[in-house]
């Protein structure tokens, strides 16, 4: 007889987890700093916030505290008891950024060994504070007094008013956040730089909207006031001044079997851009592809999943494609636990790959634009690059070239080889596969007069021929004007020759 699911039989027994040994798991879970920092501005958000402050506390050997500190709506006591159990039901707002009711508790004890939360609603303050210890003596989670909870929602948070209501989350015993030889000063500013970029890109549409503002600020143990605070802009992944080409945005629509359909705004930027918003910490390459976003939250920034086996093709670093996911497609949509990536479901792929645009083009045609738009701006910028001599000739000329002509910079080598010509020609220029110099290899017997001939033999007359043709070879083909140059030059030199001692 079958088992139902869930129907008691006997021998059933309870299991609950070993919290200790849990716990060593979920510190486990990989959240990067700036991911871990993420996922505390949500509950900010949450919380109808509009300031929200990051602050290190600091001596000359640790980072001893990090603080996020909002001016939201902050917890009721019952609410703070709710909110610091793991696996807490959201609290069921349309547009909360929460998912597992696990991010509070998770991001915190990736870095640290002690959570506290210190909050204030309506007057009221309170306080609760989660400890690895506590967790491994099955799950105690510790009060804290109201006098330590009105002392520390006292302190002065540049311009954040939590008289009436607000939250302090403070990290202690910190232990995943080490400082590096160059000190603490120089880890916090690190951990500062990396918090613009990715704060500045998750939350963009918060901060360029003003309702949102972010700061980060240190404060060193013993001084009386914190570092000038760094304040995060908005990086928009899709903020640029002119487009990469002008038949772009367009929305392609997606329709999913037995899901539903999303609509991806496919953009390309423009060529040889400099904007930190293209470039998002000088990544630009592996910042390609989708943007997904649940309630104007970025979770995904980057990545094709799956669309394509190459993520990181530079040819395609031009093409993003922004899609907010509804909140009717969650079940279909998983979020990782960092919130940092999304699993699409099955049949996405091929969804995205049989799409139109509402002008008719192809997903795969956007894509083969896009790979257009950068190589034209690689043809423009390659042109800039100086022509060295290069092949079968000395490693120390090639090198001394390459620094005299190259100035330390990028250059395209022209492959210097001997041939068989035709028609009694000295030299000739091919660019048919690559540019190549080719000369006779009779002028070598007759140069080196009888001499065993080396790979890198007569320097001299390679480089003067090179020398002397190195400006055709920045063209496709040759033009008239340019063959009877090459002509002229094969006639004088072959004339030279014969009175050549």
């Amino acid at each position: 007889m079958n088992q139902v699911a869930g129907e008691p039989v006997e021998g059933d027994v309870s299991l609950p987890p070993n919290p200790e040994q849990l716990m060593l798991a979920l510190r486990q879970i990989g959240y990067s700093f700036e991911q871990a920092i993420s996922d505390l501005v949500d509950n900010c958000i949450n919380a109808e916030a509009r300031r929200v402050l990051i602050r290190f506390e600091y001596d000359r050997k640790s980072i001893r505290k990090v603080l996020v500190v909002d001016d939201g709506r902050g917890m009721t006591p019952r609410r703070l008891t709710e909110a610091m159990r793991f696996g807490a039901h959201e609290d069921g707002q349309e547009h909360s950024l929460g998912k597992f009711g696990m991010g509070l508790k998770l991001a915190s004890f990736s870095h640290a060994k002690t959570l506290s939360v210190y909050t204030r609603a309506g007057g009221t303050a309170s306080g609760r504070r989660w400890t690895a210890e506590g967790v491994g003596r099955n799950w105690i989670c510790h009060g804290i007094p109201e006098d330590d909870v009105q002392a520390v929602i006292a302190a002065p948070y540049l311009d954040l008013d939590l008289r009436r209501c607000g939250t302090v989350i403070e990290w202690d015993r910190i232990d995943r956040l080490v400082p590096g030889r160059n000190g603490t000063r120089a880890t916090i500013d690190n951990l500062t730089s990396r918090l613009r970029v990715h704060l500045g890109l998750h939350f963009h549409r918060f901060i360029e909207r003003g309702t949102l503002s972010v700061s980060v600020d240190a404060h060193e143990v013993g001084q009386s006031v914190p570092d000038q605070a760094t304040r995060i802009a908005a990086f928009n992944p899709f903020g640029y001044d002119r487009v990469g080409d002008p038949n772009f945005p367009q929305t392609f629509d997606v329709r999913i079997a037995g899901v539903g359909a999303v609509h991806a705004n496919a953009h390309i930027w423009p060529p040889n851009s400099k904007s930190p918003e293209y470039k998002l910490g000088n990544r630009a390459a592996s910042r390609q592809g989708f943007y997904f976003y649940r309630n104007d939250r970025l979770i995904q920034a980057g990545g094709w999943n799956g669309v394509v086996e190459s993520e990181t093709e530079p040819h395609t670093s031009l093409a993003r494609v922004a899609i907010d996911l509804p909140q009717t497609l969650d079940d279909h949509f998983g979020l990782n636990v960092q919130k940092s990536g999304v699993n699409v479901p099955a049949g996405f792929v091929d969804a995205v790959q049989g799409s139109e645009s509402l002008t008719g083009m192809s997903f795969p045609k956007f894509r083969q634009r896009a790979a257009a738009v950068y190589r034209q701006k690689d043809e423009r910028v390659q042109k800039e690059y100086p022509f060295v001599p290069g092949g079968s000739i000395p490693a120390e000329l090639a090198r001394r070239a390459q620094e005299l002509i190259g100035g330390g910079g990028k250059t395209r080598e022209v492959e210097i080889v001997w041939d068989d010509l035709d028609d009694g020609r000295i030299f000739d220029i091919d660019t048919s596969d690559g540019r190549t110099l080719r000369i006779d290899r009779r002028v070598r017997r007759k140069l080196l007069g009888g001499r065993k001939g080396t790979a890198t033999d007569l320097p001299v007359f390679k480089t003067l021929i090179f020398l002397l043709v190195e400006a055709e070879f920045d063209k496709a083909r040759l033009s008239a004007q340019g063959r009877r140059r090459v002509e002229l030059l094969n006639e004088l030199i072959s004339l030279a020759l014969r009175h050549e001692a």
